[in-house]
């Protein structure tokens, strides 16, 4: 029953890294067509993983593992698959502030472009569409 537990959130775990690994070469790609699908799998993963994780993790349980050393290999792997999705999602992370600051420059870009006259900056040095204050104004 415990080995049949452990199993089932290491391959939840290896899915979970599958599913990353594919947001990665989204976000990388920037190809968004299934980017919905994927963070539902997604989502979907970490939920099973939260609910397995709360059953196996009581006393009763960890002693067990500590005194089986097959159960005790499997958790170690799935400590060492667990760190490596951790690692992804970081740079999935890091890949999303990326593509947003991307984003925002670009806007910024278009804002600037389509109205040079009416483009001014705030405190920060970002850009704001200003408003003419009237008709045939130059500065």
């Amino acid at each position: 029953m415990l080995q049949t537990k452990l199993s089932q959130q290491l391959k939840n775990i290896s899915d979970l890294q599958v599913v990353l690994e594919e947001e990665k070469r989204c976000l990388t790609v920037k190809d968004f067509s299934t980017f919905n699908d994927i963070l539902f799998n997604k989502q979907k993963l970490l939920q099973s993983i939260a609910t397995l994780d709360k059953q196996l993790t009581n006393e009763n349980t960890l002693e067990q593992i500590k005194q089986s050393e097959e159960l005790t290999a499997i958790k170690n792997n799935l400590e060492i698959n667990l760190l490596n999705c951790q690692k992804l999602n970081t740079v999935n992370g890091r890949l999303v502030e990326l593509s947003m600051k991307s984003n925002k420059h670009l806007m910024q870009l278009m804002t600037q472009a389509t109205g040079k006259n009416s483009v001014t900056y705030d405190q920060k040095g970002a850009l704001n569409a200003g408003q003419l204050l009237g008709k045939n104004i130059q500065a």
